[in-house]
């Protein structure tokens, strides 16, 4: 009996342990089934190839920001749409962060490479007390409410001419998006959302159908499995 339990938890010997697995007495079955057959969900790799901005760079304040992504996706392709959401973020005034813009890409039904362009509207000039400070642009990519991609930009936003005491308008600035910084994480495509109720597909459909909603579906412009 020791030796039969030996197999069980030996990972190299695991193949014979399930060959003996019917021939086991019930009070092994009941002790190592779960060892098993028990499985964990499977973590996917994502790599980020490249991420580039699109737009003239530097570029008008008020202009929208565009980026393209190139992922790869490894051992299992997700089987709903990726969440992606822009946050301005202005270093020294954390209550005037603006949530720019939030869309889907995909989903993504295949293992390897995937392309896709996603454009954000800018910010809203008006809310924000100096613009011409220090900033940074996030790029968040979720499934299910995991992230799994983060993108941070250092931004710089100039101003021709004086500086007004307050903007109502972007006509004198110009921003930079800077350096890039990525932050990548494993993620479980088929691990349970975070949120107690997820809504039906219809639902979640019509969340971006709407012309006058905040989201919109993102266009993928290519997309090849290596």
């Amino acid at each position: 009996m020791i030796f039969i339990a030996s197999l069980l938890f030996h990972p190299s010997l695991r193949f014979l342990a399930r060959k003996l697995h019917r021939r086991l007495p019930a009070f092994l079955l009941a002790a190592f089934t779960p060892r098993l057959r028990g499985k964990a969900p499977m973590t996917t790799r994502v790599e980020l190839r490249k991420v580039q901005v699109v737009d003239p760079n530097p570029s008008k304040f008020d202009a929208p920001i565009r980026l393209h992504l190139v992922l790869d996706v490894f051992e299992k392709p997700p089987k709903d749409a990726i969440d992606v959401t822009f946050t301005w973020s202005p270093v020294w005034d954390f209550p005037v962060d603006q949530e720019l813009d939030e869309m889907e890409v995909g989903p993504f039904t295949t293992l390897g490479r995937h392309e896709f362009t996603i454009e954000s509207d800018p910010p809203n000039v008006a809310d924000i007390p100096d613009p011409t400070g220090p900033t940074a642009l996030i790029v968040s990519l979720k499934y299910q409410g995991h992230e799994f991609l983060h993108i941070g930009y250092n931004v710089t936003v100039t101003c021709e001419g004086d500086l007004p005491d307050v903007f109502t308008s972007a006509d004198m600035l110009t921003r930079h998006i800077g350096k890039c910084y990525p932050k990548l994480r494993d993620i479980s495509w088929d691990a349970p959302s975070p949120a107690t109720a997820s809504p039906s597909d219809s639902d979640a459909d019509s969340t971006c159908d709407s012309a006058d909603g905040p989201c919109k579906r993102a266009k993928r412009e290519t997309e090849a499995q290596s």
